[in-house]
C-alpha cells in the first residue's frame, strides 16, 4: 500500500540554526541556517526563504535562495539563486529567474542513508565526500 503523501511546512518568519532532515517532503518559507535533507519527496525552498547551507533532495524546486549548493537525485527545478555547485542525476529545468553562481554536474547521487528511529543510532553520510577515511 502507498505512503500517503506528506510534507511539512516551515513557514515564513520561522528561523531555524542546525540541519533539518526529514524522511518526507520539506516546503521552506522561512530561514535554515544549516542544510536541509529529504529523503524521499520534494524539498521546495519558497520564494523569500534561505537556506544557508547544502539542499539535497529526491526532487527540489529551488523559488528562494540557496547558499551552499544543491543536490537532487531525481529531479531539479531552479527559478531563485544557487550559490554553490549543483549535482542533479535526474532531469534540470531552468526557470526566468534562475540565478546559478556554482559549477553544474549531472552525476549519479548516492542514496541517502536511512533515518534511524532510535536516538542516538548514527547514520551514515549521504555523501562520499563525508566519510572519514580510515588506513
Amino acid at each position: 500500500m502507498e505512503q500517503p503523501i506528506s510534507i511539512s511546512v516551515l513557514n515564513y518568519g520561522i528561523c531555524i540554526h542546525g540541519d533539518v532532515v526529514a524522511d518526507h517532503g520539506i516546503s521552506c518559507g522561512g530561514l535554515i541556517e544549516g542544510n536541509m535533507t529529504v529523503t524521499r519527496g520534494l524539498l521546495h525552498v519558497a520564494a523569500g526563504a534561505v537556506v544557508r547551507g547544502r539542499a539535497e533532495g529526491e526532487h527540489v524546486l529551488v523559488e528562494g535562495t540557496v547558499e551552499g549548493g544543491v543536490a537532487a537525485r531525481e529531479s531539479l527545478v531552479i527559478n531563485g539563486r544557487v550559490k554553490g555547485d549543483i549535482a542533479y542525476a535526474g532531469s534540470i529545468r531552468l526557470g526566468l529567474n534562475a540565478v546559478l553562481e556554482g559549477k553544474v554536474t549531472r552525476a549519479a547521487l548516492p542514496e541517502p542513508a536511512a533515518l534511524s528511529s532510535e536516538p542516538g543510532v548514527p547514520t551514515s553520510p549521504a555523501h562520499p565526500e563525508d566519510r572519514q577515511q580510515t588506513a
